[in-house]
Order: C-alpha cells, then sequence, then structure tokens
C-alpha cells in the first residue's frame, strides 16, 4: 500500500529529519539514503520498519544537521600545521610577501572537517525521527486499507452471489447431458431405446465427468474464507491473494466441465469478478 511519513527529533549536538515513502510490492523492500557516515545506521533502520510494514517498498531518507549554536565541526591541528608549514616553505622558494591568517589556516582542505555521525546520541536521535515517521506511514496505509476492505468485500459479496447462481443449474446438469446425448444419437439415426443400458452407462459416466458439486463446495469454502480474512486484524494480503488463485482454479474447472450456455455465462463472469479482485489485491499489506 501507499504511505508517507514523516518524522523529527532534536538533541543539543543533532538534528534529524525522517520521511518515509511506501508504494506496492509483493515483498517488504527497504531503500535507505542518509548523509555521508551514516550508513551504519542501516540496519537499525530496516529492523524498525520491518517490525512495522510487512509488504511494499519503502524509501527511508534522513537527513542530520547540527542545531545552531552547536559546534559541527573538528579541528585537525596537525593538518593545519602542516599546510603552514608547506604554505611557508611555497612562500620563500616563490620570493612571495604577505601574511598567512588565520582565516587562510581554516579555509585549508581538511584542517576543518565535519563531525562523523556516530555514537549513541545520534542513534536515539535518528529512532525517535524515525518512529514518528512510521507512525505517520502506518497511520496513512491503514485508512487506505480501510478502503479498500470495503471494496474488496463488495467483490467478494458479488462472487459468492455468482456461485450461488450457478448451483441450481448444476443440479439439471446430469438430464441436460441425457436429453443432449440422446438427440445425437437420433440425428446419428442408430435405433438405440432411450432405457438401453449401454446408453444409460454412457450418460452416467458424462454426469460424473461434468459433475461441478465438489468445485461449488470448495467455491463456497474459499469465499468464506476471503470474507473471514478481510475482517482480521494484521497482514493478510498473501493469504488473500491465495484464496483468490484457488477460487481462479475452481471456477476454472467448472467452466471446463459445463457445456451449458447459461452456466458459462456466469462462469466467465466469476471470472471477471475475480480479475478485478486480484487487481485490488496487489495493492493490500
Amino acid at each position: 500500500m501507499t504511505g508517507h511519513g514523516r518524522g523529527e527529533s532534536r538533541t543539543k549536538a543533532w538534528n534529524a529529519v525522517v520521511e518515509c515513502f511506501s508504494v506496492n510490492r509483493k515483498t517488504a523492500e527497504i531503500a535507505f539514503h542518509s548523509e555521508r557516515g551514516a550508513s551504519w545506521l542501516e540496519p537499525l533502520v530496516r529492523e524498525r520498519v520491518l517490525s512495522c510494514v510487512a509488504r511494499g517498498r519503502v524509501q527511508v531518507n534522513l537527513t542530520l544537521s547540527h542545531p545552531a549554536g552547536a559546534s559541527g565541526g573538528i579541528l585537525d591541528s596537525a593538518h593545519a600545521a602542516v599546510f603552514v608549514r608547506e604554505a611557508r616553505a611555497l612562500q620563500k622558494k616563490l620570493a612571495l610577501h604577505g601574511e598567512i591568517t588565520l582565516s587562510d589556516v581554516l579555509r585549508a582542505p581538511g584542517v576543518v572537517r565535519s563531525a562523523e555521525p556516530s555514537g549513541e546520541g545520534v542513534k536515539e536521535t535518528v529512532l525517535a525521527a524515525l518512529d514518528q515517521a512510521l507512525d505517520g506511514l502506518v497511520s496513512t496505509r491503514r485508512r487506505e486499507g480501510g478502503a479498500l476492505r470495503s471494496v474488496l468485500d463488495k467483490a467478494i459479496r458479488r462472487l459468492g452471489g455468482i456461485a450461488k447462481k450457478i448451483s441450481p443449474l448444476a443440479k439439471g446438469a446430469a438430464a441436460q447431458q441425457r436429453e443432449s446425448l440422446l438427440r445425437r444419437v437420433a440425428r446419428a439415426g442408430v435405433g438405440i431405446p432411450g432405457d438401453d443400458p449401454r446408453l444409460l452407462t454412457e450418460v452416467v459416466l458424462l454426469a460424473e465427468r461434468g459433475d461441478i458439486t465438489e468445485e461449488l463446495h470448495r467455491a463456497a469454502s474459499h469465499i468464506a474464507q476471503f470474507r473471514e480474512k478481510l475482517g482480521s486484524d494484521g497482514p493478510v494480503g498473501r493469504t488473500l491473494e491465495f484464496l483468490a488463485q484457488e477460487l481462479g482454479r475452481e471456477f476454472n474447472t467448472i467452466g471446463a466441465k459445463s457445456s451449458d450456455a447459461p452456466l458459462a455465462r456466469l462462469v466467465i463472469e466469476a471470472k471477471a469478478e475475480l480479475d478485478r479482485i486480484r487487481e485490488q489485491l496487489a495493492n493490500i499489506e
């Protein structure tokens, strides 16, 4: 499911801003982007995100900065001394005049460098911001999930209604097959009476091969399980996808076994409804 959350945490040494964005994926996938030197936080961030998200690609963006008035730099005295010594040597060699000032030294590359984000203080600050962002992410995903639940509930009810329409048609399938067989025999000009044992045996075999009672029972069971899971808490996406797959198999078998036109139309209608359900299942956790 899609979602967004933002969190911010401040301490004396660091400001941390975390933003989380999620899009649809069949599995959980975490992408982490941070300031240079903060990559060591990625395992902690991944663990925290995976405790809240079971499916979807989540992009986590971390920004770290120092509060106003806080020292965000480290002075490398040894590097500064080397710079001054080499600068004076170059000045003497080229016969140049002028003073080397403190501002010149501080502007030299490597003399003052940014403090690396490390230590417990950084971790606590980042995780506090991450928790806020995840709260917002989960909240938006939950709202979207509620809307999708309503859509799926209506769709699975419609599918159940189609299955109920198929059931009475299935009861008359054996009689229709017998009549169809007798008409084919009559058109062929074969003098076989309607009560011939061989003909009756063939009718029985056709009826057995065309019996869809078990498929309808399994479809009803899958629909009931689907609705039950739909009303439960926690990640249900994979279970619902499995049930939709099984329902597809049952309706495919029903369609393959039946030669009745009204029943075939209902099977097509059921498969179209299943396709719409599968499209929505790609969006849920």
